[in-house]
C-alpha cells in the first residue's frame, strides 16, 4: 500500500492541475472574438477573456473580431489566469502571451484595437474604459461602424 500512494504521488506531478488559478496552455480553436478553446495535457478548457464581449459572429465585423483574436492566438502557446466559471461552465480568464519576456495582455489588445466592448456589466475597470475610448476616439475596429451596437444588445439579453 505504501508503495501505491508514493506511485500515485509522482503519477501526479505530471498530470496539469486544470482547477488551478494559472496555468499554461495551447490554443487550438478560436470560437469567436472573446472565446477559445486550450489544450492542457489532454483536457481542452473552453475559455471566456475576462472584461470584454465582442461581436457576434453574425453582427457586423462579428467576423473580422473572431479573425483577429485567431491571428493573435491560434496554435500559441498562452498563460492563463482564471478564478471562476460562468453560468455555461466556461473559465472566465484573463489570457497572456509572453515574447521576449513581454507579456501582451490579449483581453485588452482586443479592446484597444476595437475588436471588443469593455463588458456592459463591469464598465468600473478605468483601464479597459480607457483603452476602448482610445478605440473610439481613433475609429478602430468596430468603432468604424455608423453605430456599432453591443453584443448584448444584439442578443437582447444586457442588464
Amino acid at each position: 500500500m505504501k508503495y501505491l500512494l508514493i506511485a500515485i504521488s509522482i503519477f501526479s506531478l505530471f498530470i496539469p492541475d486544470i482547477s488551478a488559478s494559472e496555468y499554461e496552455g495551447l490554443v487550438v480553436k478560436v470560437t469567436d472574438g472573446d472565446s477559445v478553446k486550450i489544450k492542457v495535457g489532454e483536457i481542452t478548457n473552453t475559455i471566456r477573456l475576462l472584461y470584454i464581449d465582442a461581436p457576434e459572429k453574425k453582427q457586423d465585423y462579428g467576423i473580422k473580431s473572431k479573425k483577429f483574436l485567431e491571428n493573435l492566438l491560434l496554435n500559441k502557446r498562452v498563460f492563463v489566469v482564471t478564478a471562476k466559471d460562468d453560468r455555461y461552465g466556461r473559465q472566465l480568464a484573463d489570457i497572456y502571451i509572453y515574447k521576449n519576456n513581454e507579456a501582451t495582455y490579449i483581453n485588452a489588445k482586443m479592446i484597444k484595437s476595437g475588436n471588443a466592448w469593455v463588458y456592459r456589466k463591469y464598465r468600473t475597470n478605468g483601464y479597459l474604459i480607457n483603452l476602448e475610448n482610445h478605440a473610439k476616439l481613433n475609429n478602430k475596429g468596430l468603432w468604424g461602424y455608423k453605430n456599432p451596437i453591443e453584443p448584448c444588445i444584439f442578443r437582447k439579453k444586457c442588464k
